[in-house]
């Protein structure tokens, strides 16, 4: 029940913060890639206009959106068509709220009903929102099935506000990881639920949701594993896993439909733009699997997951505690973070452009709970009262700075790009940095 409520009160944190900065977050909705991922919308309720987006530079020339789609995500086509290079999945998050703000302009005539006015703005602010809570009440729902209700509550605060997940929910809306993050908690719900219940509706979901995952990024089908090898420990779990799968395969065939239905969104859409089902959108990008950033991508003072979010290594630490307590659970998790920290840092700009720390690495939250909540339980069972009060000041310490991170990156004294070691600890702690500070 604490958990619950506390997620009631971080709902009523976020939506706060949001009217609190109003004015000052107008336009960064409709941004880079965010625009990218939400264009799907206007083009097709008030434009009717997917295949060309023309709408987009007018809007773009009136409301001076940062980062021209033209220029870097809009792809000529034969036939003066033009491909959208962002996956549509985002979209689907934030269409019920785009709904409620066209039919709010379009009635009361305050705003433009041209998809782009301030009210669609704060429809995307309030989808993000609101899928992140979403996401921690599923979460909620799963670890509740391996912790108490007090180590839960702990877990699920550290990860709302003691991740960067913190700075793209409570400021910068509209990418497509926070999103993913309810995604990849439901993932694990959902396995978690069919295994100890293996009912045709829960694997449907799931496939379900793991097509929404492919159509909303990709890269992140990495965290099949999971369903695939969940609480596999050994050759003889591996064998049984198969045979497991052999006699239901009635039920893997139609989650693998339910898959195929929602990807085929995302490939009618190639196919209507290009005339192929299957295209690769990222022109000129890529992986570059032979050379992974994997140290720069975890410990540089660019972009580092553990640098800018400290608690991911206090939830690689427990991995050891998982282990002891949930042993076969420790294989899907450990094979999903290999597989999801090579490709996430193999793309040839591992850092991902202007972030908060290591943005693709959000949605890995949901899968690192686990890892995290186990030490949490390890060390607050203990009577150790001095172990317990350091690991807490310790958590404490990780947090607030976090959010004071996170209020530095919002005011521009940590960079969007480009940190490095000495720019980073002149800045360390700091609430202004003088020009002569700022050169790096």
């Amino acid at each position: 029940m604490k958990s619950k409520v506390l997620i009631v009160l971080l709902a009523a944190f976020f939506v706060y913060t949001l009217f609190n900065r109003i004015q000052a977050w107008k336009n960064t909705s409709m941004q880079w890639d965010k625009l990218g991922y939400y264009s799907y919308l206007p083009a097709v309720f008030i434009y009717d206009d997917l295949s060309t987006l023309s709408f987009y530079t007018r809007v773009s020339q009136q409301y001076k959106f940062t980062g021209d789609l033209t220029s870097y995500a809009l792809y000529e086509q034969p036939g003066g068509k033009r491909l959208n290079k962002y996956a549509i999945g985002t979209a689907f998050f934030e269409l019920p709220f785009f709904l409620v703000a066209h039919a709010y302009t379009t009635t009361t005539k305050e705003y433009e009903p041209d998809g782009f006015s301030h009210p669609y703005q704060l429809a995307v602010a309030f989808s993000n929102i609101f899928w992140v809570i979403m996401g921690l009440f599923v979460l909620r729902k799963f670890l509740a099935n391996f912790f108490p209700d007090n180590v839960v509550s702990v877990t699920l605060l550290c990860l709302a506000i003691g991740t960067n997940l913190y700075n793209y929910t409570a400021f910068d809306h509209g990418m497509s990881h926070p999103y993913s993050f309810f995604l990849f908690s439901a993932v694990l719900y959902l396995t978690d639920k069919w295994y100890k219940d293996p009912r045709g509706k829960h694997i449907c979901l799931l496939g379900l949701i793991l097509g929404w995952v492919v159509i909303t990024r990709p890269v992140n089908l990495v965290i099949a594993v999971i369903p695939l090898l969940w609480r596999v420990g050994s050759f003889h779990d591996l064998r049984q896993r198969f045979l497991l799968l052999c006699n239901k395969w009635r039920q893997v065939v139609m989650a693998m439909i339910c898959f195929f239905i929602v990807c085929l969104i995302q490939m009618g859409y190639w196919k209507c733009i290009t005339g192929h089902w299957l295209y690769y959108s990222y022109e000129g990008e890529g992986f570059n699997f032979l050379s992974p950033n994997i140290w720069n991508g975890l410990f540089s003072y660019r972009k580092g997951w553990f640098v800018y979010t400290p608690l991911a290594f206090l939830g690689m630490i427990g991995f050891y505690s998982l282990w002891k307590r949930q042993p076969k659970l420790v294989a899907p998790l450990a094979v999903f973070f290999v597989l999801f920290i090579y490709v996430v840092f193999s793309w040839n700009q591992w850092w991902y452009g202007g972030s908060f720390g290591s943005r693709p690495m959000i949605e890995a939250l949901a899968v690192l709970s686990l890892p995290f909540a186990s030490l949490c339980y390890d060390i607050y069972r203990r009577r150790f009262v001095a172990g317990k009060i350091a690991f807490s000041a310790i958590l404490v310490f990780v947090v607030a700075l976090n959010m004071f991170q996170s209020y530095q990156f919002l005011y521009g004294i940590i960079p969007v790009d480009n940190t490095s070691k000495e720019y980073y600890w002149r800045a360390f702690l700091k609430l202004s940095l003088t020009d002569e500070e700022k050169k790096s």
